[in-house]
């Protein structure tokens, strides 16, 4: 099933922070295929201004946001 998730990171030498859309794939068990599929600075789309090492930073960041929701989901789960 596919996934989105939206989370504020920081990149860049100066720590700029940027909204972050991301999607993944999901069951109950794991994650996987994460994919950033925007990145805002002040509403505006930076997607193609990133280096290869900020994309990088923010699917780093992107993961472990994913993981803390996952985690979250399962402390608050209520059948």
């Amino acid at each position: 099933m596919t996934n989105t998730i939206d989370f504020t990171a920081t990149t860049g030498a100066g720590g700029v922070e940027v909204k972050v859309t991301m999607s993944f794939e999901a069951d109950s068990y794991t994650s996987w295929h994460e994919n950033i599929d925007m990145v805002t600075f002040e509403g505006v789309d930076i997607m193609g201004l990133l280096t290869d090492e900020q994309f990088a930073e923010l699917e780093a960041q992107g993961i472990e946001a994913i993981q803390a929701k996952r985690e979250w989901e399962i402390v608050n789960y209520e059948p």
